[in-house]
């Protein structure tokens, strides 16, 4: 709940509040902002195949945002936009964790109806 709670503070803040971001952290902004949906959707994905282990979502989450943060800056000394290159991945990451927790929800529904029809069935 003060996940849930923080996060909307923080959105209520950012549209009200004019922070000025410098134009050279804006890579390294995206990049981090994809890091963390990729983080939130997959230890959601874990959640719900009940396979969720904290400290493994923290190291993971920890490791990502390292190794994008260095391959952003690569990019930015060679210049060359290795930012989008990251974004494309954890982009396509993002989605097939959000399609396979469609697929979770569907099958979960799937099988709630069919439980459903053979009590009717049973009465």
């Amino acid at each position: 709940m003060f996940i849930l709670i923080g996060i909307l503070i923080g959105l209520i803040l950012g549209l009200f509040l004019d922070v000025p971001i410098p134009e050279e952290l804006i890579p390294y902004l995206t990049t981090f902002t994809l890091v963390g949906l990729d983080s939130l959707t997959s230890g959601y994905l874990k959640l719900l195949k009940q396979t969720f282990n904290a400290s493994r979502f923290v190291f993971r989450l920890i490791v990502n945002v390292v190794a994008a943060g260095l391959l952003t800056a690569l990019g930015v000394q060679l210049q060359f936009d290795l930012a989008l290159v990251i974004a494309a991945v954890f982009t396509y990451r993002i989605f097939q964790n959000i399609g396979n927790i469609a697929n979770i929800f569907a099958r979960r529904w799937k099988e709630r109806n069919a439980r459903r029809n053979r009590m009717d069935k049973d009465n």
